[in-house]
């Protein structure tokens, strides 16, 4: 089999716990994040590029990302 499944993921904030500081903002190469009423939010889910550097810098662990699932070239059927 010769299948490939790729899933899409974006970063995942938690309001309660962000305070705004906007580091997640400014490390952010694509411009996905952005701070919204105090905390910060996905402003465009299809522009993250899924590098990671949101998820370290902040500094209260607001930020999370969910794994990233590639697979390629299974040998059973992906559904």
């Amino acid at each position: 089999m010769n299948e490939t499944m790729q899933e899409t993921w974006q970063p995942h904030i938690d309001a309660a716990v962000c305070t705004g500081c906007g580091d997640c903002v400014v490390v952010c190469p694509t411009g996905a994040l952005a701070i919204s009423g105090g905390v910060a939010v996905v402003l465009d889910p299809d522009a993250c590029g899924y590098c990671g550097l949101c998820e370290p810098i902040c500094p209260v662990e607001a930020v999370s990302l969910p794994y990233k699932i590639v697979v390629e070239d299974s040998a059973w059927p992906i559904s």
